[in-house]
């Protein structure tokens, strides 16, 4: 059986998404960089609507690690971006 070709960035990746780290903390750390990137990547190709949508789904993302992260006593914050104002 053939799977779908999937991520098209996968190569790029290691064919991960982010770093698994070695305990979940650092798993959840590697995951909000890589939501990050994304939103500096959704950022700098404009402010269309469906740019706007993208973003806020990646904010929605983040926020949710970082509150993760901060209900099991870890240190995090979410970063502002040129978009969120």
């Amino acid at each position: 059986m053939s799977h779908p070709p999937g991520n098209s960035l996968q190569a790029d990746q290691r064919h991960l998404v982010s770093e698994p780290g070695e305990r979940l903390e650092d798993g959840i750390r590697n995951l909000i960089d890589r939501v990050r990137e994304e939103l500096d990547y959704n950022g700098a190709k404009g402010g269309s609507a469906f740019r706007l949508g993208m973003h806020d789904g990646l904010r929605f993302a983040e926020d949710a690690l970082v509150d993760l992260l901060n209900r099991h006593g870890y240190e995090a914050q979410v970063r502002e971006t040129p978009m969120d104002m």
